[in-house]
């Protein structure tokens, strides 16, 4: 006998974040998908705006709660 799941596969689609400072009043989020393999997809997109990095640093949080967020440095 097959066994039913009542819900389909999910993909999970993890992601990492990256924070720019790009005025002295305005911090940028980037979101950069990872492929199946643990490498970045080369484009990214803006997520978030912040005045502050204490915005960003309270929308990163909420984020991780919600979700499994890896940070990425400017190394």
């Amino acid at each position: 006998m097959k066994q039913r799941y009542a819900f389909p596969k999910m993909n999970v689609v993890q992601c990492a974040l990256n924070i720019k400072q790009m005025a002295a009043d305005s911090w940028w989020v980037y979101r950069h998908e990872m492929c199946g393999n643990g490498t970045l997809k080369p484009v990214s997109r803006v997520v978030f705006f912040g005045r502050t990095r204490a915005d960003v640093d309270r929308w990163i949080e909420t984020q991780r709660q919600e979700s499994t967020v890896y940070m990425l440095s400017d190394n």
